[in-house]
């Protein structure tokens, strides 16, 4: 099955490496990311949105490329999970903000599905703030806040994706 195959690639890459915040296995953040998704997302391609869910920071955060995932996974895995990789010297140039927020509004940059990997993934980032130092909590929730803001004025949004903003806000109100 794809999902078991995703969870079993993503362990092997994600190998050695830790969260910043809790120090704790990496391969734990994406599959409680995976695990976010499958609670809120219906779809008829749920184990793939659930192996990208698993494989979404393959290519930024390991020595993956894209023919290996294409290889592994197939084009609509592969398409996703680019989709879910940051273009570091794009989010450089205009700040990973403003960047953040311009790619997860923008249909042609980010699908619905994606976008609700995206989402998913976030609520994870903010569920461990109380983790983090105060400066980098406010700085992750403004960032978060500003994102937010865009995707609702600038998206229309499946229910999927404003549960999930939702409970993201719901998250970073304790401690606003």
């Amino acid at each position: 099955m794809i999902t078991k195959l995703a969870e079993d690639f993503a362990k092997r890459k994600h190998l050695g490496q830790s969260r910043k915040l809790q120090n704790e296995p990496y391969f734990n953040h994406v599959e409680r990311v995976s695990k976010i998704l499958k609670e809120h997302k219906k779809s008829h391609a749920i184990n793939e949105l659930v192996a990208a869910a698993l494989l979404h920071d393959t290519l930024e955060n390991t020595d993956t490329n894209e023919k290996e995932l294409r290889e592994n996974f197939g084009e609509l895995i592969t398409s996703l999970v680019k989709e879910l990789t940051t273009n570091k010297s794009e989010s450089r140039s205009i700040g990973k903000k403003e960047y953040l927020a311009e790619k997860m509004s923008n249909p042609a940059k980010m699908s619905s599905w994606s976008l609700a990997i995206k989402l998913a993934d976030r609520l994870d980032n903010v569920s461990d703030l109380q983790n983090a130092t105060k400066d980098f909590r406010n700085r992750y929730i403004d960032e978060t806040n500003h994102i937010l803001k865009n995707l609702e004025e600038k998206r229309k949004l499946t229910e999927t994706q404003k549960n999930l903003v939702q409970k993201i806000k719901e998250k970073i109100m304790k401690f606003e």
